[in-house]
């Protein structure tokens, strides 16, 4: 009996102090009874960085969104939106120079029968068209170590592909034209810097996940055309872009452009694949898109803004 007496006693004084856990570790002293709970962060936590489409904007305008909800304008403004990317005639007005010209220039560049004879035709009827040839077959990526000096060596050095590469280029940037706009007007030119940089990533990653390359570099050149119209449809309504723009209203207009670009790309009908993602992006949601094209455009659009974050960056 004194055995067990002193036996407990003895668990007793061990409960009281800070027992071993399994293992050896050291058990985690209680708290105070009387000690407040740690509140929960409310929302997302003030250190972690902005979402992507919040930097975008912010690099792509020189403005950062302000936090907070929707305000009664910009709901408004929202439902504006929405109403014109629901209506087939008030979207082609946003791009009315596209919707005369793209579906022709796309088919008649995938033509496989047009010899690169005929193609350098067509070039050489446009100052434009030659222009972009010389340049891009003197680039980089081009160069053999000898400058170009006419058009015709330009065309051989490019090879068919690169050739509709160029005039799909120079046909399709002035759809990034801002005209009067003038939200437009801030962001034209690096829309434009985006788009090419995206395209020239999607050509790189194309056959690696067995996309047709041309279908990959358009899809890259155009994503942003969705930016585009959404910008001209609010510098050309009534209402007009907020001065300052909370954080929500960007997140909605970022789902917006997503919805005008995918619904653009179905009305030009420019290919197969082009129109499937498109359809994908509609019912799930750019961010959502599982076709090889969508994966492609994804990760291309997000590495072209960081190279253009980067190369626009102050030094500290």
């Amino acid at each position: 009996m004194k055995r067990l007496l002193l036996w407990l006693r003895r668990r007793g004084r061990a409960s009281d102090s800070p027992a071993s856990a399994p293992g050896g570790l050291a058990a985690a002293p209680r708290p105070a009874p009387d000690a407040p709970a740690q509140a929960e962060p409310d929302g997302v936590d003030a250190a972690a960085p902005p979402a992507p489409e919040l930097q975008f904007f912010s690099w792509l305008t020189g403005d950062p969104p302000a936090e907070g909800a929707l305000t009664a304008f910009e709901r408004t403004l929202l439902a504006h939106l929405d109403a014109v990317t629901a209506s087939d005639e008030q979207r082609g007005e946003l791009v009315p120079r596209a919707r005369a010209i793209i579906p022709q220039l796309m088919h008649s560049l995938r033509d496989e029968n047009q010899s690169v004879q005929s193609l350098t035709a067509r070039v050489a009827r446009d100052p434009n068209l030659v222009v972009e040839v010389l340049r891009l077959a003197g680039s980089i990526g081009y160069r053999t170590g000898t400058p170009v000096g006419d058009l015709t060596q330009a065309v051989g050095r490019l090879g068919t592909d690169g050739l509709r590469r160029a005039i799909a280029r120079i046909l399709l940037k002035p759809i990034f034209d801002a005209q009067a706009d003038p939200l437009l007007g801030r962001t034209a030119e690096r829309l434009w810097q985006h788009s090419e940089g995206t395209a020239n990533l999607c050509l790189q990653t194309a056959s690696i996940a067995r996309v047709d390359p041309f279908d990959a570099y358009l899809a890259g050149l155009m994503y942003n055309v969705g930016w585009t119209a959404a910008f001209r449809a609010m510098d050309r309504s009534t209402l007009g872009a907020p001065p300052l723009m909370s954080a929500a209203f960007v997140r909605a207009l970022a789902e917006l452009r997503d919805r005008l670009f995918a619904h653009l790309v179905q009305s030009w009908s420019l290919s197969d694949s082009l129109s499937a993602l498109a359809g994908e992006i509609l019912i799930v949601g750019f961010e959502n898109a599982q076709l090889p094209l969508g994966t492609v455009l994804r990760s291309a659009d997000r590495a072209a803004f960081l190279q253009l974050q980067r190369s626009s960056a102050v030094p500290a």
